[in-house]
This record gives structure tokens, sequence and C-alpha cells, in this order.
């Protein structure tokens, strides 16, 4: 089985009259189409159920970068390199190599969303949960996540490292109720650090966040400590469902 290391993000809104329409469209015509290309692994789509409160976290203010987060499409893939556009396509301005068979009602749905950013990952660090280690190193992500994308002054990476590998990662880790975790970079996008945690339900994700402040105290004050040096995009971090494919399948 091949390896999945690069990954395409997509954040976005839709209308609310537009919405069943666009899911129904990208269940069925879209997300087949991506994944028949060479190299596309697997695909996930999300619905936001919960998005951070904004007190806890510092976000950017920029207002070129799309604020969409309503709904995460993601594909995962064998490296980056099928989801960069491609030579053609910056040569000639035509579509990415992905989206080049895309016929103009395709377009017109693509068209319905709103404040959509993207971007092209790698991964940096995957760990799995007590339960889940023998998961295979392909696996599109759980039911639910929490998805958290930002950016890291050059003065804190060093410490943004080390808090990930000696306090966040092995913590949620050690919880039974813990799927995996992907910490990614991207290689383009607006924001440079993507984290994927990954839960069996909404609940999960609430009893491991509360065993590990139980456990870590000296964690958490770390955390609540560097966290503003971090600014997050617009909504972030979030707490999604997965809508596509359907749980238990």
């Amino acid at each position: 089985m091949e390896r999945d290391r690069g990954f395409w993000f997509s954040w976005y809104d839709l209308p609310d009259e537009m919405r069943e329409q666009h899911v129904a469209w990208l269940h069925k015509t879209y997300i087949p189409r991506i994944l028949s290309k060479p190299g596309v692994l697997w695909a996930a789509h999300y619905k936001t159920v919960l998005t951070a409160p904004g007190t806890h976290m510092i976000r950017t203010k920029d207002a070129a970068v799309p604020n969409g987060s309503d709904y995460i499409v993601m594909f995962g893939g064998e490296s980056t390199a099928p989801f960069t556009k491609g030579m053609e396509a910056f040569r000639n301005n035509t579509p990415s190599r992905l989206e080049r068979d895309l016929s103009e009602q395709d377009r017109r749905m693509l068209a319905m969303r709103q404040g959509e950013r993207q971007c092209v990952l790698t991964e940096e660090i995957r760990v799995y949960g007590p339960d889940r280690a023998g998961a295979g190193d392909t696996m599109p992500p759980g039911p639910y996540i929490q998805l958290g994308s930002f950016n890291c002054p050059r003065e804190s990476e060093d410490q943004l490292l080390a808090w990930y590998a000696d306090f966040r990662l092995p913590a949620v880790q050690g919880e039974r109720e813990f799927i995996a975790a992907r910490k990614l970079l991207a290689t383009a996008g607006w924001v440079k650090h993507v984290i994927m945690y990954e839960f069996l339900s909404r609940d999960s994700r609430e009893r491991v966040q509360a065993a590990v402040e139980k456990r870590y105290p000296d964690g958490i004050a770390w955390t609540k400590q560097f966290i503003p040096a971090l600014t997050h995009a617009p909504r972030s971090p979030v707490l999604a469902e997965r809508i596509w494919p359907p749980v238990g399948k």
C-alpha cells in the first residue's frame, strides 16, 4: 500500500440556498473524479460543528486571507506532486491538472464556494493512539477532527517543535479514545503549519482534552504561555464531523 505523505486541503463556506446541491455534487461527481487521478489515495469531506472561541486564539487581521471554514474537503496523495498546478497550467493560464477535465457545470459548482482558502501540505509528524498503531500507513482521517492552521514567528519555531514533540503529541497519544494526529507543513498557501487531531466522536474529543488537562498541568501551563505566539487562520481551530465517506464506511 502506498503511503500518504501529500495533502490538499480546502476550507470554504456555501450560501444557504446552495448547500445541499453543492454537497451532493461534491460527493457524487467531484470527489470520485479527483480520486481517479494518478497519485491520489483518499478523500474526506467535513462539516464544521464548532469553532474555538476567539478569546483563546490570535487570528490574522489580514483581510486578504479568505475566512471560509464551514466545510473542509481534503485529499491525501503519495506526495504533494498530484496537487501542484503543473507547468502547463502556469504557462497557458489553464486549470490545474486535477481540474483540467471539469465540465462548465462543475466549474459553476466550484464557483459557489465563498471565502475559499487552500493549501498543499506535506507530513512532518504522525502519531497513533494506543489502539490504532496497526491501522496502516495510508489512512483517511477519522469521524471527527480538530484542525488548526496557523503561522509561527521564526524565532519561536524551535519552541513549537519542542511543544509538539515533548508534550502535546505524547499526551494525546496515550488516550484510548484518540485515533491519530498529523502535524503538516504547507508547501503552498498562506498558512505554514497545520495540525489535525482525529477522534472517534465529539464527546471523545472532549474526554481526551479533559484527561490531558488533568494529567499534564505543566504542559497546559506551557500551552497557555505559548499560544499567543501563533497567528491562526480565520476561525481556526475548528472541530469538524466527517460527512464523506459516511462514518462506518
